[in-house]
């Protein structure tokens, strides 16, 4: 079983060290970002879309995507009488889009992120089901990663645990790691 358990053991860790240190440098990211220089670029532009897209915001995105090389998620619909705006939202990009259903014209503002910052949009997002096929591969990746590395926790602790002479100094490693993350944890509540 030992011998097992070390396979397993070997093999997670191989296979999720890469995911781990994203999530590791977009934390440090998360956590320095005031001093860093993160500074998005905006850029605006006009497009027409089509009477039949322009009846309906969903229709709206669908067109823009097709057509003018937008991609992302679809998010805050707002309709003021005429006036319909959106945004289409991915790591990395996020367009606001406002447009009169009347005429079709649009606004298109689009603000790009740099690399560290999209690694911090990466890190935030949440959910399973989202349009943008690439931020659902995304989510599976870092679901199998959190298993992943639950699992690492579980043999690491398994491997301790079978050598007698190590296990008091393990178990003292152990609790000063557990104590260590709650007192971070509860400082960065007490931090918002």
């Amino acid at each position: 079983m030992f011998r097992l358990m070390r396979n397993i053991h070997l093999g997670l860790g191989l296979l999720f060290v890469g995911m781990a240190l994203i999530f590791g440098l977009s934390s440090l990211v998360i956590v320095f970002r005031p001093r860093l220089e993160t500074k998005p670029v905006d850029s605006e532009r006009q497009v027409n879309i089509s009477a039949e897209a322009a009846a309906s915001p969903r229709a709206a995105a669908r067109e823009l995507m097709a057509e003018h090389g937008l991609a992302g998620d679809l998010r805050q619909i707002q309709e003021d009488g005429d006036t319909v705006k959106f945004r289409i939202v991915r790591p990395g990009e996020t367009a606001e889009v406002e447009y009169s259903r009347s005429n079709g014209q649009a606004t298109v503002k689009l603000r790009r992120q740099g690399a560290l910052e999209t690694m911090v949009q990466l890190h935030t997002n949440h959910g399973l089901w989202h349009d943008y096929v690439p931020s659902n591969l995304w989510a599976a990746i870092s679901l199998l990663t959190s298993l992943g590395l639950l699992l690492l926790g579980v043999s690491g602790i398994y491997l301790w645990f079978s050598f007698h002479k190590e296990r008091v100094i393990g178990g003292w490693l152990l609790g000063l790691g557990l104590a260590f993350s709650l007192v971070v944890l509860v400082l960065t509540r007490l931090e918002q």
